[in-house]
């Protein structure tokens, strides 16, 4: 595997790795469309095909305050939050990582947001975009890296128009 596993408790290494037979049994037997190039840069991802990524324990502290995650380059700073149960009793780990590594494979918020709530239930850790997300969405014109959306009706469609979800009204 090329993604290297660092300074997470044994519980946690265990939950990482459940997390990633997940995503990569998605990735194999896909629930909805996913351009061919994405699916590709992600199996490499994490098959080891391409440059080692780091999965690194952020904790709860400092950058880990408040967010879920972060990722930078060819690393993905996993934060306590991820791990612990929300409201609904499941924590956010195989969405907020896979999110997280379409952004390593080169996808923008939109893409990251678009796959994560097509391909995971919110009890898989799938959550809407946050106003922040939305705000970000704006910026870059309603376009990532492999999708596009409609403003008005909030349909996400990759670039070959195949439909991939429609994103709830923000709060």
């Amino acid at each position: 595997m090329a993604l290297v596993i660092r300074g997470f408790a044994p519980d946690y290494t265990r939950a990482v790795r459940q997390a990633l037979s997940l995503i990569t049994g998605r990735l194999t037997h896909p629930p909805g469309p996913m351009p061919g190039d994405l699916r590709t840069e992600l199996r490499a991802i994490i098959s080891g095909r391409r440059p080692t990524v780091d999965l690194v324990y952020g904790g709860d502290q400092g950058v880990c305050a408040v967010p879920y995650s972060r990722s930078a380059g060819y690393r993905v700073l996993l934060c306590q939050r991820t791990f612990l149960p929300e409201n609904d009793g499941h924590p956010r780990l195989p969405a907020v990582l896979f999110h997280e590594l379409i952004h390593i494979a080169r996808g923008w918020e939109l893409d990251a947001e678009a796959f994560e709530n097509a391909w995971f239930s919110p009890a898989e850790g799938a959550r809407p975009p946050t106003r922040d997300d939305w705000t970000t969405f704006k910026e870059q014109d309603y376009q990532g890296w492999w999708v596009h959306m409609d403003p008005q009706t909030r349909r996400v469609t990759d670039y070959a128009d195949r439909y991939i979800l429609t994103f709830p009204a923000p709060e």
